[in-house]
């Protein structure tokens, strides 16, 4: 029998993996707000994709409409509606209902695991080069998407296997890793790097790389990062280190991070799950970084902004 799937969010992110999962003839249903739901009535939930285009009529439910557990919760929300999605789709987790949240940072987990138990939620993360246009469709581009989970544990388990029969679908890349809390560090670094240099200097990867010094300040802003993940039990190897410091280094990049592009339009930003919980993390082991310190003040600032306006 086909697992469950309740996929949280209909966005470029969620919206992709479901609908993949959904055309594949997964048991699909995606938790969306009124304004998506209706957008989706009007016009289908479409892809526009380097692996290929479709569009289907996508089974929906607001959170007022759950009566039942599902087997699966995919979890793709901005990580500053966390709280407000939990809300919404805790009627949907019962005892045998597994999470796996696409969050960018750490911090999710414990707000999960305070919420819903220890058993309930697993690790997970996603590499998508995607976006939302105007008309409500999912843009993709770059190479075939990825989507990693695992038990926080690391073990093998039989629930593990389930949720990898579950997700396996034409259109993406599905990876039950045994080291899942490894590979979102090794996730976090890259973002939290990218994200610092795209905001400090207000421009993309290959621009800054073209400046003088341009890639010594990157390559020290990894090292900040990559200082923290160590100090946190999570030590980055040298090939993960190499491949963030080539793709951030890379002259003729338009490479830029979604949170710069956020902020570019005066929109909500990660910066406390990207930056300032990493900074947090810093000080709690008395480490130096001047960069990040820098990166969390200037967005703070935005924050504070835009707070007012």
């Amino acid at each position: 029998m086909n697992s469950r799937i309740l996929v949280v969010g209909a966005g470029a992110v969620g919206g992709y993996f479901g609908a993949r999962m959904a055309s594949a003839g997964h048991d699909v249903t995606f938790l969306v707000r009124p304004r998506r739901h209706a957008q989706l009535l009007a016009d289908d939930l479409s892809l526009r994709s380097t692996i290929g285009d479709m569009t289907i009529r996508p089974i929906m439910v607001t959170a007022q409409d759950i009566v039942a557990p599902y087997d699966i919760v995919l979890l793709s929300v901005k990580a500053y509606s966390l709280d407000a999605a939990m809300d919404d789709f805790s009627p949907a987790v019962g005892p045998a209902t597994r999470i796996i949240p696409l969050l960018n940072g750490m911090r999710h987990l414990d707000l999960l695991t305070e919420r819903f138990g220890q058993n309930a939620v697993m690790g997970g993360t996603c590499f998508i080069v995607s976006k939302l246009d105007r008309e409500g469709r999912i843009i993709q581009s770059g190479s075939l998407p990825r989507l990693s989970f695992g038990e926080l544990s690391g073990q093998e388990t039989a629930e593990a296997r389930q949720v990898e029969h579950a997700f396996c679908s034409p259109g993406f890349e599905t990876v039950r890793s045994q080291h899942i809390l490894q590979d979102m560090w090794n996730k976090w670094i890259l973002l939290a790097s990218l994200g610092s240099i795209c905001c400090l200097m207000r421009g993309t990867v290959g621009e800054i790389a073209e400046q003088p010094h341009g890639t010594d300040f990157t390559r020290a802003v990894i090292k900040e990062c990559a200082a923290i993940a160590t100090a946190e039990g999570y030590c980055p190897d040298a090939k993960i280190i190499d491949d963030t410091t080539r793709l951030l280094c890379k002259s003729g990049s338009s490479l830029t991070s979604s949170m710069f592009r956020d902020l570019s339009r005066g929109a909500p930003i990660e910066a406390h799950q990207i930056i300032g919980d990493l900074v947090a993390r810093a000080r709690k082991h008395d480490l130096a970084t001047p960069l990040l310190d820098l990166t969390n003040l200037n967005l703070r600032v935005y924050e504070f902004q835009r707070g007012k306006a």
